[in-house]
């Protein structure tokens, strides 16, 4: 296991659990990166982004759900339940499985990458003017 993601995925669990809940949905997929973007309220921004790259296997859901932040959202699995991910969904060797924990499906999200990294930056999904530090409309907005 590589102590780096180890390290990234308990302070993107930390950065969530600060929260009374937190939503999400799948921001975007590029070929080479997936980005699951959260928030309080997804209506008008998203305050989080959590990126993993050079993506193997994705098992997600495209339209939002909630993660219970009474416990944690998102981890590495144990090395018992990492092997038989590894097999059930027959992951090359080299990729680390991630899991989002869902509170509103019967699923989580499962996402097998070779890397996570992640930013707090506010993402506005309006126009917006004088932007501050850490604060950025979406790329689909034309600016006038």
């Amino acid at each position: 296991m590589n102590d780096k993601n180890k390290s990234i995925v308990k302070q993107i669990d930390e950065y969530i659990r600060k929260n009374d809940w937190f939503d999400f949905h799948l921001w975007r997929y590029d070929g080479r990166k997936l980005i699951i973007s959260g928030s309080i309220d997804l209506t008008y921004y998203h305050k989080l982004e959590i990126i993993f790259t050079d993506i193997f296997f994705a098992s997600t859901f495209f339209e939002g759900w909630h993660s219970d932040t009474n416990k944690p959202v998102i981890e590495i699995p144990n090395p018992e339940l990492n092997r038989e991910l590894n097999l059930k969904f027959e992951i090359e060797q080299g990729y680390q499985i991630f899991i989002i924990r869902t509170e509103d499906y019967k699923n989580d999200i499962y996402i097998a990458a070779k890397e996570i990294e992640f930013n707090t930056d506010t993402v506005y999904y309006y126009q917006r003017e004088n932007l501050g530090e850490n604060e950025r409309m979406a790329d689909y907005l034309i600016k006038e």
